[in-house]
């Protein structure tokens, strides 16, 4: 049962990833007076699985329900441009091609919304895109387009009103019959009438009885390459996504991001299983020799315009769920956010959005049953969707 909040209510948010600020935005615009708790000392850290400069903006999944979220997500980041002042959503247009099946399923949620794409023959999509060498045909989504991510967590931070504490781990949360106190690191204690966990891959270990739904979290690889000597702007390519076993995917950084110039490739299989989460971002993390070797050979195989030697390589975080789908759900006083699974940043801010109807007591605006804690499709399954 949820239990009604006083007028001058307050929520803790845990976790000042892109979920948490985008919580704190949503609640802020329905006047909650709102505390955020973050582990390390920075938003943003380097084991932050909201941390970079870019990530794509796509409407194209095979799941319909994924392709309605994004398209009100679209609509959401457009405020956030206009409340913040920051250009969030660069360029335009993306291929998409590999498993024929998938591309199918894809171009069929997206004619069920009205939104454009286009499929392209092999011969046609080498014409059009000189600077990826497909082998097969091509779904042309021309809505996609980047989302400089570090620009979105400052936006947030600027649209949004609540007191930021860095350097506060949470150690616990105890729900009372109407508030929550939440118990940290350095043995400080809070009061909140409702507490919003975006804790990452410890946002489901905070409750006291973890659901099915949890998952280790895991550490993708990625790396960032230059143009090849000699390559023309025409050369260089568009964001894509290979559907396949190992997902790659690729996108350009905008010019004007501490690595603006550079394509970043990575792919969207979860990586190495993490035994130890580091919260508050100290541990260094290693390459991947393995996943780096497969993100330099897609480069050689498919992006004949880049230097195959990345100028820049690093580790993401992915905070994963057992069916790679999201967890937006409330138990008693305390909403969760989480399981992201390597593909939530473009939904970022229509995430807030549905963890504040939970916090309000309010009936989303989507159906949240298949983001619950104990819905019954809590199985392994692939990645829902590709390419953040």
């Amino acid at each position: 049962m949820i239990v009604a909040v006083p007028d001058d209510r307050h929520c803790i948010v845990v976790g000042a990833g892109l979920l948490g600020l985008s919580a704190a935005w949503a609640l802020s615009r329905r006047h909650w007076r709102v505390t955020v708790l973050e582990a390390a000392d920075a938003v943003g850290h380097d084991w932050s699985g909201s941390k970079g400069d870019a990530r794509i903006f796509r409407l194209g999944y095979p799941e319909p329900v994924y392709v309605e979220m994004a398209v009100r997500a679209r609509t959401l980041w457009r405020h956030l441009e206009a409340a913040s002042g920051r250009q969030l959503l660069h360029g335009g247009g993306q291929v998409t091609f590999g498993d024929e099946a998938s591309l199918d399923a894809i171009a069929a949620a997206l004619a069920a919304v009205d939104s454009p794409a286009e499929r392209l023959a092999r011969g046609e999509a080498a014409r059009r895109f000189p600077a990826i060498a497909v082998h097969g045909s091509v779904l042309f989504e021309p809505g996609s387009c980047v989302l400089a991510a570090d620009e979105c967590l400052r936006a947030l931070g600027d649209a949004a009103d609540f007191e930021l504490r860095t350097g506060t781990r949470v150690r616990s949360l105890r729900q009372g019959n109407d508030s929550v106190t939440v118990a940290t690191a350095r043995g400080q204690s809070f009061d909140a009438d409702v507490v919003v966990d975006c804790a990452g891959p410890e946002a489901l270990v905070l409750l006291d009885d973890p659901p099915p739904v949890l998952a280790p979290p895991s550490l993708p690889q990625v790396a960032y390459f230059a143009p090849a000597p000699g390559a023309t702007p025409r050369e260089q390519p568009p964001i894509f996504i290979e559907w396949g076993d190992d997902m790659i995917y690729g996108l350009p950084v905008p010019e004007r991001s501490p690595h603006g110039g550079t394509y970043k490739v990575s792919h969207h299989t979860p990586g190495t299983d993490l035994d130890r989460y580091d919260p508050v971002g100290t541990a260094p993390m290693d390459d991947d020799p393995g996943l780096l070797a497969l993100l330099t050979g897609a480069v050689r195989r498919l992006l004949p315009s880049l230097d195959p030697d990345p100028v820049r390589t690093e580790r993401c975080v992915y905070d994963n769920s057992a069916d790679r789908d999201f967890v937006i759900a409330r138990t008693g006083q305390i909403v969760v956010g989480c399981g992201t699974s390597g593909h939530g940043f473009k939904f970022g801010p229509l995430l807030g959005e549905l963890l504040a109807d939970l916090a309000d007591g309010a009936t989303p605006s989507i159906d949240l049953r298949p983001f619950g804690l104990q819905r019954e499709s809590a199985r392994p399954r692939g990645p829902a969707g590709g390419g953040s």
